[in-house]
């Protein structure tokens, strides 16, 4: 599995440092002007975000801030969330959190407590994201659905955490994805706009 994952990784992203503490980590990237990923001891370096990738990840926010507002919180992809079970600091491109929002440090910059993770899918990240970091994503305790959207057609994927703490695929109806947690849908006719 770490094979697997150091391989999907560096193909697109570059390893910056190895063998470093998650203090040594978050030291480093407190003072950083581009942002780093922790797995597992490996600093790497994430490369930029398209255009168009921005543009659909700020239609994701806009449309989830507009009907959680003083429920939720909504953040974007510059907030480090942790995966304690992992050893990992990841940033997700939006992270939602219903109630009070934990943090792991005074400065408010490492979450603990996501209730929804949203990636969207770029062709350098697609597969990493849907398998190992889909993995470490379900591993916190405080996610109650994720969620992924396709950066170049109208499509998503949603998963969902049952009642015995199982998570389950659920059907996207009617082109909208209906986030249980948040009482939140996005339409996918609205968020891209080659399907208006």
């Amino acid at each position: 599995m770490e094979t697997h994952e150091h391989s999907l990784l560096t193909e697109e992203h570059t390893v910056v440092r190895t063998g470093a503490s998650a203090a040594e980590y978050l030291a480093f990237e407190n003072v950083s002007e581009e942002r780093h990923e922790f797995h597992n001891g490996d600093i790497i370096a994430m490369p930029g975000n398209t255009g168009y990738h921005e543009e659909l990840n700020a239609e994701i926010i806009a449309t989830l801030l507009s009907q959680v507002r003083g429920r939720a919180k909504v953040f974007g992809s510059n907030l480090k969330t942790m995966i304690p079970t992992y050893n990992r600091f990841v940033y997700p491109d939006v992270t939602v959190v219903r109630g009070e929002v934990e943090y792991n440090d005074n400065n408010k910059r490492e979450l603990r407590n996501p209730t929804v993770i949203i990636e969207v899918l770029s062709p350098s990240t697609a597969e990493y994201d849907l398998t190992d970091k889909f993995e470490y994503y379900r591993s916190i305790a405080s996610l109650e659905e994720i969620a992924f959207f396709a950066q170049d057609n109208p499509k998503a994927e949603l998963f969902r955490k049952n009642a015995a703490g199982r998570w389950e695929v659920v059907e996207i109806e009617n082109g909208v994805v209906y986030f249980t947690s948040l009482q939140a849908s996005i339409s996918l006719a609205d968020i891209y706009p080659q399907a208006r």
